[in-house]
């Protein structure tokens, strides 16, 4: 029964190596990409102002989790962009050091 046993457990290891190699367990990359638009932010040509909103830092948010929320789980920008801007509004306070129950001006693109 040992022997058995140590088969089938050899057999079902030997299967997954088989199917996660063949298959994979990642998506395909033969999947259709999803075509993206993003919408002009607002800003100002003549004076470079940004569209801003004024949040408090809860404890464990991150920039990025505080733009995700503002914009609905994604923003249109790349994230180097956000980080720049985000420190153009508060004055080059990093996006790295945000503090819990601070505020802050996170840029707004819509």
């Amino acid at each position: 029964m040992k022997k058995f046993s140590i088969a089938v457990l050899v057999f079902l290891l030997l299967y997954s190596v088989y199917f996660d190699l063949k298959i994979g367990t990642l998506p395909s990359a033969k999947a259709e990409p999803v075509p993206v638009q993003a919408a002009p932010s607002e800003q100002s040509p003549e004076q470079g102002i940004q569209a801003y909103r004024e949040i408090r830092v809860q404890p464990g948010e991150t920039m990025l989790t505080i733009l995700e929320k503002l914009h609905n789980g994604s923003f249109p920008v790349s994230i180097e962009k956000a980080v720049t801007d985000f420190e153009a509004l508060n004055d080059g306070i990093s996006a790295h050091d945000i503090k819990a129950d601070q505020t802050y001006r996170f840029p707004f693109y819509q």
